[in-house]
Formats: C-alpha cells, structure tokens, sequence
C-alpha cells in the first residue's frame, strides 16, 4: 500500500509539475502567435509550413524511440547508455544530412530561395537534438519530472521571445526557426549538468545488435505517426494556396494545445509509472483507465468549447482576414476532443512492450487519415482536409483505445465510460453559450458577449453535472488537490462516500 500511495503520490506531482510547464509555455506560445500573426503575413506561416512537411520524412529518422528503451531498461540503464548515446548520434548526423539535401530541392520546386533557407536552419537542429536521449532517459527513469519541466519551459519561453524579436526586426519565415538550434544548445548543456551520464569516445558497436530490434519497432512506429502528423499539409501544399496553408496551421496550432497540454504531458508521466507495474495487468490498467477518465472529463469541455466559440475567438483576436482559420478550427478542436485519450494508449502499449501492436495501429491512423484528407483537399480544399481529420478520428480512436484495454481484460464499456459522460456533460453545459451565438451577431463587441456567456455560463454547469454523473471521477481528481476537495465537498457538489480509488 505504501508503494502504491508513493506511486501515486509521484505520478500526481508528476503530472502537476509537467502541465505547470506546459500551461505556462503555452501562455507565451499563445501570446507569441498573437504578436506573430499582426507582425507576419499569411505567406509566412504558409513557409514554415510547408517546409516541415517536407522534412516529415527525413526527420522520421529522429524516432528511434531510444530514450523509451533506456527507461525500459530500469537500473541497467547506465550499462547501454554510452553505445544508445552514440546509435542515437548517428540517427541524428544522418537527419541533418538528409534534411540539407531537401533545402536546395525544395528552393528549387517552389520557386522559393526562402524556403530552402528554412529548411537548412531546421537541419541545424537534427544532430543537438539527438544529443539529449540518454540525460532525458535519466531524468524519466528516476521520476525527475520537476527537471524536465523546467528544460522544457525555458527553451520554449526563450523560443517564442526570440521568435517575437526576429519577426519584428523583419526576419519573416526565418522567425520560426532561427530560435531551434540555439535553444536547443542551452537546453542540451543543462541536462548534462543535471545527469552527467558516463559517457566515453568509444562507440561500443558490439552493444548496438542489443538496440536495434526494439530500435526498428519504435523507428517504424513513429515513421507512421510522423506520416499521419504531415499528411494534411501536404495534401493542403499540392491542393490549395499558400495563403490558405497559413490559416489552416495556424488553425491546427490552436487546436493541438489542448492535446499538448493535456495529453502529451500525462504520457510523459504514465509511461514510467506504468513500466513500474509491469507484472501486475490488474493494477495497471485500473491506474491507466482512471488516467484517461481523468484527461476525458478535463480536457473534452475545453475542446468542444474552443469548437463552439472558434469564429468569434478568432474574429477578435487576430482579425477578419483569420476568418477561414476559426472555421477550421472548430473543426480541428472537435477532432482533438476525440483524440485527446486515445493519444495516451502508447504509454500502455509501451509499458507493456507491445511495440507491434503499436506499429500497426500507427500506420492503420496514418492510412486512413491520409486516404481522407487527400480526398477532403482535393474537393473542397482546406475545409474538407478538417473534416477528413474528424471523420478519421471517430473512426480510429475509440477502436484504438478498446483493443489497447482488451488484452488486460478491458471492455467496450470501459472506452464509453470514457468518452460518453464528457462530451455529453460537455454539449449540455455549453448549450446558453450556442444559443447566444445563434441570435447574436457577429461584429466584435458581439463576438466578446459571446465568450463572456460562455465564460460564466459553462464552467459551473460543467462542474455541477460531472460531480453528479460522475462523482468518483471528480474525487479522483480533487484528492490530488485537497483545497479543491474541501471547497466541493462543502458546497456538497460531491457525496460523502465519493472517494477516489488509491
């Protein structure tokens, strides 16, 4: 028991300490984009663009997955760390190579001497970024997650200043990358400080064959993944204009925050703390299901909220000519709402090496996805690529998540009790805010009464219903934050045998 509360202890704080990083780093990614987008053109987003589709496929050499099977290997950690340090080195040497061979081809087919100087700066960034596999895999292993958000949160709060200054000293596309190899160099340098792993000049190519097959699994995997992550662009970059490839990223960066915010963060912390219930199935996905309960009932209103008020947000916030980006990204937001659990079945399968399993489901998502965004661009542009992607995930997701569960014994019923109560609460709770936009207009101070409604109406009818229909679910979450268990309990939102599992 004392294990398990210690456990559970550490995951919670884990958690608590990665979305602190995220949240503030998306509040000035957030704030960056806004200066990015009054002081850049369309165009320029467009570049940026279209220059990491094209690096999609030389940077899938990057997904070696190396820094997973060193946390896998537990204690022995130290014993591979040298030869995956070096195998990982290599990956990354030859990314940058391969990513400066696109440059000048792409300068070249898009009639773009800019483009091909983008890419060439993201190359930079291939060989550092290789370099941090063995102090990440430390700093996961040992549940250092207080470390690791404060490397993430100062590169990306030092990314996105230098990306404002070099966009208004008129560096255009270049604003995006320049930022990458030099936030990366100080990222690298202080996670050696903080590790200093035992690393020597000699390769250990004996230990290499030792890597390799679970190298080849996590490579393919991610291969697919990669794919799926790139495949609207290009559809967009053949099918539609440059102008419009800029609003449908900028949407797409908005509708990934939640998904980052939430989702990623709580894999980084569920993979190493379910690797630790390797042996015990049961255990392990009673900890995984309530996990992906817990994200479904926080993130799922966010998402369908940010769908609902997408156009007027976007109307006020960056202006009449984004007016095609807040329609996509309701769109988009739908489909991250979806997505948003599903996403963190990886832990699971990793934790359980089912790396197979994971390749397969990588590559039936990137099939599907791509069979329907090609078919949405090519008839009705942009907004069918948005639709391509919600239809994808409805079909994909919850079947994903069902066979991830199954082999420990889980049941559809598990997947509804995940995804129903959340978007049901959701579309009742924000049901005042679409009525106002049904009868309001759309001029500015409309669309600010708009969200303002939304603002106040949603939050408590949200919280009211979910302490009602789900009130172990609520516990849950609130035993980790005991001001916000005591404030409920005495408004007696939640009962007093509502108690979350420990």
């Amino acid at each position: 028991m004392g294990g398990g509360h210690n456990l559970s202890k550490k995951t919670s704080g884990g958690f608590a300490w990665m979305l602190a990083q995220t949240v503030g780093s998306k509040f000035v990614g957030f704030a960056a984009q806004i200066f990015l987008a009054h002081l850049l053109a369309p165009k320029d987003f467009g570049v940026v663009a279209i220059a990491y589709m094209l690096l999609a496929i030389p940077s899938m050499l990057r997904q070696s997955g190396l820094p997973v099977i060193l946390v896998q290997k537990g204690p022995l950690l130290e014993r591979w760390a040298n030869a995956a340090f070096w195998l990982d080195l290599t990956f990354g040497v030859a990314t940058m190579l391969a990513m400066a061979v696109v440059a000048p081809l792409a300068a070249t087919w898009y009639h773009s001497r800019e483009l091909g100087g983008v890419v060439l700066v993201i190359a930079s960034s291939g060989a550092l970024n290789s370099l941090l596999c063995v102090p990440q895999a430390i700093l996961t292993r040992d549940l250092r997650f207080r470390e690791l958000a404060a490397l993430g949160v100062g590169y990306n709060f030092l990314a996105a200043g230098l990306s404002v200054c070099l966009a208004f000293l008129g560096a255009g596309a270049y604003s995006f990358v320049i930022p990458l190899p030099i936030c990366l160099a100080l990222r690298l340098a202080a996670a050696f400080a903080l590790t200093r792993p035992a690393l020597r000049w000699k390769l250990q190519l004996r230990r290499w064959p030792g890597l390799l097959p679970d190298t080849a699994r996590m490579l393919t995997a991610g291969v697919a993944a990669t794919a799926a992550g790139q495949l609207d662009f290009l559809s967009l970059s053949i099918f539609v204009s440059k102008p419009m490839v800029g609003q449908y990223f900028l949407a797409n960066n908005l509708s990934s925050q939640m998904l980052q915010l939430l989702a990623l963060n709580l894999g980084s912390v569920l993979f190493p703390v379910l690797t630790k219930l390797t042996g015990e199935t049961h255990r392990q996905l009673g900890a995984f299901l309530r996990a992906c309960r817990a994200l479904a009932l926080i993130g799922v209103p966010f998402c369908l909220a940010e769908a609902l008020l997408a156009g007027p947000a976007v109307r006020v916030v960056y202006g009449t000519r984004w007016t095609t980006a807040g329609m996509l990204l309701s769109l988009l937001a739908c489909s991250a709402a979806i997505n948003l659990v599903a996403s963190s079945t990886v832990s699971l399968m990793l934790a359980q090496g089912r790396y197979q399993l994971n390749m397969v489901w990588s590559f039936a998502n990137a099939l599907v996805f791509g069979a329907a965004v090609f078919a949405g661009a090519c008839w009705f542009g942009a907004l069918g690529v948005a639709v391509g992607g919600l239809v994808t995930a409805a079909l994909v997701a919850p079947l994903r998540l069902w066979q991830t569960v199954a082999a420990s014994g889980g049941r559809w019923r598990d997947v509804a009790r995940v995804y129903l109560p959340p978007i049901l609460l959701s579309a009742t709770a924000l049901l005042p805010a679409a009525a106002a936009l049904a009868v309001m207009g759309r001029s500015v101070a409309e669309c600010w009464v708009e969200m303002v409604i939304a603002g106040i109406t949603a939050p408590p009818i949200y919280l009211v219903l979910a302490c009602r229909f789900c009130p172990t679910d609520v516990a849950e979450l609130a035993s980790h934050a005991k001001p916000v268990e005591a404030m409920l309990r005495r408004l007696r939102l939640l009962p007093a045998d509502a108690a979350g599992t420990k």
